[in-house]
């Protein structure tokens, strides 16, 4: 394969482009770049990378005032982003056009090159403008252009961001994009201010205030370098930042009291932080380096910085409300306690899994959103990077906790007494130092686990010393500090332990801490010992221990050593005697010895007492109390006496410890507490009741311990079963008089078994002697919420009733204690609409339930009603025999034409309450007329009149929908009793117009149902598009039935080209076109020679055929047509181009021509006055032309020879078929190859043809050679000069004007030939040639095109130059020479001459023979009218060469017919263009009545070339084209228009914006008015009632347009102009008005841009 590959590569051609999508490839990034607001997030780091202080961000809707729109509900069209940095220089210009290149600095965030082009997410071709210069992007297809040039900017201090959004939408969600904001500049270096305005009002304005650095300290023992050395820490310092915002607070829902903004609430609000940044050195290695430079275009940066935010107690206090809130849009700035983002540039999706943001320069993923950890040398850099981060989290915790511990000493340490400002300042460095501790705290991160766990890792190991921690005797390193315990927080003061607010507010730390790191340890028995030998103990203290020591002994072995340690260890202070407890023998008996008596040393003071809680500790633990019910029930007494005496702590043990023992005296033995009753309790006799001699003194300690006050219901559902049946009534006296003590856990148990019986009829048996025996039913119990009140309805609507006896009272205890168990009064709302359905047979019963319904449905079911949930169909309809459910009917009759069921007549006035539409949904309508489509044309006519009324409810989908569906019923043409369906594309709507009904479905169901099938896409008469599948598929039969009338198939060919760039982007149709017969060809016939036309024998006539456009050929060029006749298109303007889209081609381009010259070149007096007569009036030939319009310079014509020649011969072959015919000609230009620049004129012997001679002239003076040309060099050459003067011609002023500066200008032409000898300058030649001179083409015809357009691109730029770089190149022309063009500089062309005035002619009509000179006026009319009204002659339809010549075997000279290569040339200098300007006058002009009578028959021709629009859609884009005058320039700007057809009225078709269904607008009497107006102006002009259009639309600024001489009409200016006048008749003003716009439009057909030529076009009309 290696060797393939060699050989493929070693050949020299078949090299290729691989060729980029570019908006394919910028959508799949912009899919990667799915964030919200990310295009707000790339501009803003542009902006702070400019070292902008500020931004602006101003959405616009259509009107651009805050006060008239609504910022709910106003759409917002554009977008514009400002900031204030230094202006784009000339290579972020450059950068800004380039994708995938990046930033190439490596302190810059850019690293892909994709920033920029997150603004096409937003718009479609967005604007940039900067320091007095702008870059415009704009579509060619799929490929992306920019401009930039210098523009007129005002104000130079913004560099501006302008988006069009390509969809409007509204106002983004103020809260969420102010919080995008706040948190974007918490890092940003250099922004200071961001405001985001609503037009011309102000949202939101965020402002960032920083104080200077403060350096940080980096304490002894830190790790300052990352693990593969990659990154060191330098230094590191922080700023104190405070951040104000001033906003105004858009509600959610559009409140009817606040009409404009200034009647929304404001907020001010701030937040304070601090920013942390670290200083780093990076060292690489080159390898490294070298990877990371192929990644990312940037090699790393020699140093760079790490910066995270971090909110200290303080600050999130300060930052906070009243209600310990921070403001929703600084949420995401301050996240704790939730976790910060990593920052490139801006948030990313990736946290931190501390609290902290934290900002580097790590390398993301493509679209910025995460951290790349997959790239192998990236994720090197980055876990660097990120160790680094958690080196400098332990940085900012430790500076924290020495600033605590350097407060606590100063305040807490040196106060030995801790009074209440002590305890305060104390809690208070608590809560910072557990702030701090939190917000360091970490979490797993998300989306990737392993960032947090880098970062973590790094912050717990990057010091040699441990982490320090605040514990209740001050900052301590963790590993000395003690997890609490409170029963030794009394006596244990010198053991550092974790106080009660670090450990509440850190609990995940210190678990982590504890269970998994093994760093924090429980306070050890050693640790007690070591507290004891440390510190005196007071009385209090002395308590405690003992309290502890005792609890500690019955859950620990403890040995005897331990004991002793413990004794003699614990020393007491008692009135400042010091005694240790292994000294005590003694305890003080109070009933021997009063208490407030001395006693020796050795006997332990009576205020060491035990609490009674821990006598209950020791006396639950001996056997007498489960065993002996006196013993017990001492116990108990002495309990209760004391019990409500103690604290909440004590009751609480106390309660602990005997809830699980067996020490209740009850009839039954020693019960636990649970299982004893109080003696109340009588319902069943075997209850282990409480047997006390004087039950109230325990009473309350026994209700403490759970003694029952009543039965617990299992023991009554395990009775109550066990004994079968039994007295419900009993049971529910007895429930319902205990109710109030049942648990909710009992309760709900009671509501879930089944204890109820339901009422039912006895069974009657009968004995053998016939008596009646009464059977003894089974009883069947049921939950509460099974049953149903006893009461006559529910009985009536049989419902399962309970059993009761005696009389149902609503309000007696045991009624309400079963209605709160589930007992029902009234059926759900399932059941009776069961009963209600008509699935039930019982009529009456259905008709009760459904009464019962309706007269409860307010109070009992509204509640739990939903009408999309039911199923149940129980709603008679208007036919009796249909019931339907809720979304089964509508309550509009109307709707059953279509064969939905509407409610009855006498429910209708419910039917809002019952959840019933008026109308069926738009899906349900679709689905209906898509199953179920009308079956004939009366059918149709009510359905679709109906759907006519419920337009408003389709969306555009469902108009997409309809159609491309078979749903409008038309009858077959061959047999009309069988109906078809058409969708509403393929059939149009009955008309005056029914030419192509053999070819197309119309239809008429009415007006009112045609309204609908307007909707749906019906229109007035076939597009454009749908003419062009019609004539792919049947061309030939359309062809057939028009017979003669050739010119309505070209209407229908005309109507196609007019829209052909709306076919184009269909390009399967295209090319089906392409390959169909579809288009007419051209074919000149003699008449033949018989009685009929024997007059007119040997003249041609037109012959007309079908064939593909391949065949057929654009005729450039009327002499290779009559030479050849080939098929050719018709020679009008739009059709030819139409043509060349299909495929034809250029006959000129298809045509290979040489000539020869025979015989001997002579000098004759003929040559010599022709000769004169051309050099003379050179300077009139170039008069009036644009340099960019000639190919030869005025010198080349001074320095043309004329010679005499016997003979010129031309063969011409034509390509395609390689047919050759030779023909003679009578003059002809030819190069002498001997000479530079010697060019010689020859003509044949005989009277000159000058029209051939100015054919010749016309192909080597002008770039693009026209008839009009022709006939114009024509007439100067034969009409004699006083007759030019006389008739106003400029001669003297045109001759001086070149006569003057001639010397200048010689100086700037190429050097002359040497002087050529005296012998004639072809030499002649015994015979024919084969090996003559024939000059070779030097850009082909298609490179010839691309002349032209670059020219059009880069109109200042030397034509001459262009063509020399085009033909520098091999491939790829066009785009290789724009490049170049735009990225260097190239040779410019002078300014254009200031034109010499207007004159006139005698005949006005270019292309004669007559003298005389046409105007600048009939020269305008002639360029614009299409090419064949300039043949109108004999002479114009014949070959040029028409005098035939004897052949002569004379030598021969051939000559190129092609382009002839081009020379820059000089031809007049500035300071001659200067001089020439200063001499122009203005000369007269004479109206004669032929000039007069000629413009009348061009305008005449103008007009009748109006055409209709025929309903086809208008979409065409707006622009601006530069139109040169003189020496100065202009905007011409062309507004685009988006327009849909929406019918025709009164013979004038109507058209609306897209988007925009306001339809009503037509229906205003001020249509008629205008139409009438409209049609008076066009019968004046004599123009077609068809070529007049009416629009309406609300965007644009045109009055009126020339869409390919259709003319358009906006009936939005009329309204708000003239309409509130024209009550009875229209004023002189609003004719005059419509008048000046009708000759404005009319002038158009003539001339297309604004330029004088269109203004003298309106005078003339």
């Amino acid at each position: 394969m290696d060797e393939l590959r060699k050989q493929v590569l070693s050949h020299t051609a078949g090299e290729e482009r691989v060729e980029v999508n570019q908006r394919h490839l910028i959508d799949k990034i912009l899919a990667r770049y799915s964030a919200e607001f990310v295009v707000f997030r790339e501009l803003m780091q542009n902006a702070d990378d400019a070292k902008s202080s500020s931004v602006e961000i101003i959405y616009e809707t259509q009107n651009k005032s805050a006060e008239k729109s609504n910022i709910l509900k106003d759409k917002c069209v554009r977008i514009l982003f400002k900031n204030n940095g230094f202006a784009f220089r000339p290579e972020d210009w450059s950068r800004l056009k380039k994708i995938a290149e990046g930033n190439p600095d490596e302190q810059k965030i850019g690293a892909f090159g994709v920033g920029f082009y997150s603004l096409f997410s937003v718009c479609e071709e967005p604007f940039v403008s900067s320091g007095g210069q702008g870059m415009a992007f704009y579509w060619k297809g799929d490929q992306l252009f920019a401009k930039r040039a210098v523009i007129n900017q005002e104000d130079q201090t913004w560099t501006t961001f302008l988006m069009d959004m390509r969809d409007h939408a509204e106002f983004p969600n103020a809260e969420d994009f102010g919080r995008f904001l706040a948190t974007s500049l918490g890092f940003t270096g250099n922004l200071r201010e961001v405001s985001v305005y609503f037009n011309d009002k102000r949202i939101i304005r965020i402002t960032k205030k920083m104080s200077d650095p403060r350096t940080m300290t980096i304490f002894s023992g830190l790790n300052t370098t990352s693990p593969e050395r990659m990154f060191n820490l330098r230094s590191v310092d922080v700023r104190n930042v405070q951040l104000d915002v001033e906003r105004t607070i858009i509600p959610s829902k559009f409140s009817l009291t606040r009409s404009t903004l200034n009647d929304y609430p404001t907020e001010e609000t701030s937040i304070f932080l601090r920013v942390a940044s670290g200083h780093l050195d990076v060292r690489v290695s080159r390898a490294f380096s070298a990877d990371m430079e192929r990644t990312t275009k940037k090699k790393p940066p020699s140093q760079t910085t790490v910066q995270m935010i971090f909110t200290g107690y303080d600050e999130q206090y300060f930052s906070e409300d009243k209600n310990k809130k921070i403001s929703g849009i600084f949420k995401n700035l301050l996240p704790f306690p939730e976790q910060g983002r990593i920052f490139i540039g801006f948030p990313t999706h990736q946290t931190t899994g501390c609290s902290s943001h934290l900002a580097a320069r790590l390398i993301p993923t493509v679209e910025r959103e995460s951290i790349d950890l997959v790239d192998k040398t990236l994720a090197v850099y980055n876990n660097e990077m990120l160790c680094l981060a958690g080196i400098l989290s332990r940085i900012l915790y430790e500076d924290e906790i020495i600033q605590i511990s350097k407060i606590y000493k100063e305040i807490v340490g040196s106060n030995a007494k801790a009074d209440k400002a002590t305890n305060s300042a104390r809690e208070w460095l608590e809560k910072r130092a557990a702030h701090a501790l939190s917000h360091f705290t970490f979490k797993p991160s998300t989306p990737n686990p392993h960032v947090g766990q880098i970062i973590e890792s790094q912050f717990l190991n990057c010091a040699s010393q441990p982490l320090s921690i605040m514990s209740t005797i001050g900052v301590q390193p963790i590993n000395f500090v003690r997890m609490p315990n409170s029963e030794m927080a009394t006596f244990i003061k010198t053991i550092p332990t974790i106080p009660k607010i670090v450990m509440e507010q850190c609990d995940v730390f210190i678990k982590k801490a504890r269970n998994k790191m093994n760093i924090i340890k429980d306070i050890s028995l050693g640790d007690v010992f070591n507290e004891l030998q440390n510190r005196t103990l007071s009385q209090e203290d002395t308590v405690a221990l003992m309290k502890w020591w005792i609890g500690y002994r019955t859950k620990e072995q403890v040995s005897e050593s331990d004991v002793q340690q413990l004794l003699k260890l614990a020393v007491v202070c008692i009135d400042d005697n010091v005694i240790p407890l292994n000294k005590i023998q003694h305890w003080l008996n109070p009933a021997v010895i009063p208490p407030d008596y001395e006693v020796p040393s050795n006997v332990l003071p009576y205020s060491i007492k035990l609490s009674l809680a821990t006598w209950t500790q020791y006396i639950t633990t001996k056997p007498q109390l489960e065993n002996d019910p006196d013993f017990a029930e001492k116990v108990l007494g002495i309990i209760a006496r004391s019990y409500q005496k103690c604290s909440s702590n004590d009751q609480n043990t106390i309660k602990q410890l005997l809830v699980e023992k067996k020490c209740i005296p009850t009839k039954h033995g020693l019960k636990i507490p649970d299982d004893s009753y109080f003696p109340n309790v009588d319902l069943f006799p075997d209850l282990p009741i409480i047997n006390f001699q004087n039950v109230k003194i325990v009473e309350k300690l026994l209700q403490k311990l759970g003694v029952r006050k009543h039965v617990e219901l299992q023991l009554i559902f395990d009775r109550l079963v066990s004994q079968g049946n039994w007295d419900h009534m009993q049971l529910v006296k007895y429930l319902a008089s205990v109710s109030n003590n049942l648990k909710e856990i009992e309760l709900k148990r009671l509501k879930v078994t089944a204890i109820w019986p339901k009422e039912q009829n006895t069974k009657h048996e009968t004995s053998l002697n016939g008596d009646d025996i009464k059977s003894k039913p089974k009883v069947h119990r049921f939950l509460a919420s099974d049953l149903y009140a006893p009461l006559a309805e529910m009985k009536e609507f049989g419902m399962p009733l309970i059993e009761w006896n005696g009389k149902w009272r609503k309000n007696s205890e045991e009624a309400k204690f079963l209605l709160s168990l589930g007992l029902r009064e009234y059926p759900p709302l399932k059941v009776i609409l069961q009963l209600a359905d008509v699935s039930n047979s019982d009529t009456v019963l259905r008709s009760k339930a459904l009464k019962y319904f309706m007269d409860n449905f307010k109070d009992k079911y509204s509640s739990e009603y939903k009408a999309e949930e039911i199923k149940l169909a129980f709603l008679p309809c208007i036919d009796p025999k249909i019931y339907e459910t809720p979304k089964g009917c509508f309550s509009s009759p109307e709707c059953t034409i279509m064969n939905f069921n509407a409610l009855h007549q006498d429910l209708r006035f419910r039917a809002d309450e019952l959840g019933i539409r008026q109308h069926p949904s738009r899906e349900q309508l679709l689905n209906r007329l898509i199953q179920n489509p009308p079956e004939n044309e009366q059918r149709a006519k009510y359905m679709f009149g109906y759907l006519a009324s419920r337009l408003g409810d389709f969306n555009h989908t469902d108009w997409s929908t309809l159609k491309d569906l078979n749903f409008i019923p038309i009858r077959d043409k061959a047999q009309t009793n069988l109906i078809k369906y058409v969708t509403p594309r393929s059939c149009f709507f009955k008309g005056s117009d029914e030419t192509y009904s053999e070819f197309f479905s119309y239809v008429d169901f009415g007006e009112k149902a045609n309204k609908f099938l307007l909707g749906c896409g019906v229109k007035a008469e076939p597009s454009p598009a749908e003419f062009a599948e019609f004539l792919v598929k049947s061309s030939q039969e359309f062809w057939n039935s028009v017979g003669d009338n050739v010119e309505k198939y070209l209407t229908v060919l005309r109507n196609i080209a007019v829209n052909s760039n709306t076919i184009s982007r269909n390009r399967s149709l295209l090319a089906d076109m392409s390959r169909a017969p579809i288009l007419i060809g051209i074919k000149k016939k003699e008449i033949a020679a018989d009685k009929e036309n024997f007059d007119y024998k040997g003249q041609e006539i037109d012959h007309y055929v079908l064939a593909p456009a391949k065949d057929i050929f654009i005729n450039d060029d009327t002499n290779f047509q009559h030479v050849f006749n080939p098929l050719t298109a018709p020679m009008e303007e739009i059709l030819e181009n139409f043509y060349k889209m299909l495929g034809s081609r250029s006959l000129s381009a298809n045509v290979r021509a040489s000539v020869q010259v025979k015989g001997n070149p002579m000098a004759s007096t003929g040559s010599a006055k022709l000769q004169k007569t051309i050099r003379e009036r050179a300077q009139l030939f170039y008069h009036d032309i644009h340099r960019t319009e000639v190919k030869q310079s005025i010198d080349w014509v001074q320095k043309l020879k004329v010679m005499e020649i016997d003979q010129i011969e031309a063969t011409y072959e034509l390509i395609t078929n390689n047919q050759t015919k030779v023909e003679p000609i009578y003059s002809y230009i030819l190069k002498d190859t001997r000479f530079n620049n010697s060019w010689t004129l020859y003509v044949t012997s005989g009277e000159p043809d000058y029209l051939d001679i100015a054919t010749n002239l016309g192909k080597h003076i002008f770039r693009k050679c026209k008839w009009k040309d022709i006939s114009h060099l024509a007439m100067l050459l034969t009409t004699p000069l006083d007759s030019l003067k006389r008739k106003g011609y400029p001669v003297d002023r045109i001759m001086l004007s070149y006569k003057k500066p001639m010397g200048i200008a010689e100086k700037y032409e190429t050097p002359k030939p040497p002087k050529p000898p005296t012998t004639p300058e072809v030499q002649p030649q015994a015979g024919p040639n084969p090996s003559s001179n024939v000059f070779p083409i030097k850009l082909a015809p298609e490179i010839e095109e691309y002349a032209i357009q670059l020219q059009e691109l880069f109109p200042k730029c030397d034509p001459n130059y262009i063509r020399q770089c085009l033909a520098q190149e091999k491939t790829d022309h066009l785009q290789k020479v724009a490049n170049k063009l735009a990225e260097s500089k190239y040779p410019e062309i002078e300014p254009k001459p200031q034109p010499n005035g207007l004159s006139d002619n005698e005949d006005g009509r270019p292309g004669t023979k007559k003298s005389g000179w046409s105007g600048s006026i009939f020269k305008s009319l002639s360029d614009l009218l299409p090419t064949n009204s300039t043949s109108t002659s004999s002479e114009s339809q014949k070959p040029a060469l028409v005098q035939k010549q004897p052949q002569n075997s004379q030598p021969t000279q051939p000559i190129e017919t092609q382009k002839q290569p081009q020379k820059t040339q000089i031809t007049q200098p500035i300071e001659t263009q200067k001089q020439s300007q200063k001499t122009q006058t203005t000369q007269p002009i004479e109206v004669t009545p032929q000039s007069t009578q000629n413009l009348r028959n061009a305008l005449k021709d103008a007009v009748r070339s109006c055409r209709p629009n025929s309903g086809a859609s208008v979409n065409s884009q707006g622009g601006i084209n530069i139109v040169s005058e003189s020496q100065t320039s202009y905007c011409d700007v062309l507004p685009g228009h988006s327009l849909n057809y929406v019918g025709n009225y009164n013979g004038i078709e109507l058209y609306i914006e897209i988007n925009l269904n306001n339809l009503e607008i037509f229906k205003t009497p001020s249509l008629p008015r205008f139409i009438n107006i409209l049609k008076d102006l066009g019968e004046v002009f004599a123009v077609p009632q068809n070529a007049i259009h009416i629009f309406y639309d609300t965007t644009s600024n045109s009055i009126a347009f020339n869409r390919g001489k259709a003319l358009f009409f906006n009936f939005r200016f009329y309204l708000g102009l003239h309409d509130e006048t024209e009550s009875n008749r229209p004023s002189a003003d609003t004719i005059l008005y419509w008048f000046m716009t009708f000759c404005h439009e009319l002038a158009h057909n003539f001339v297309g841009p604004h330029n004088s030529e269109h203004e003298v076009s309106i005078n003339s009309t």
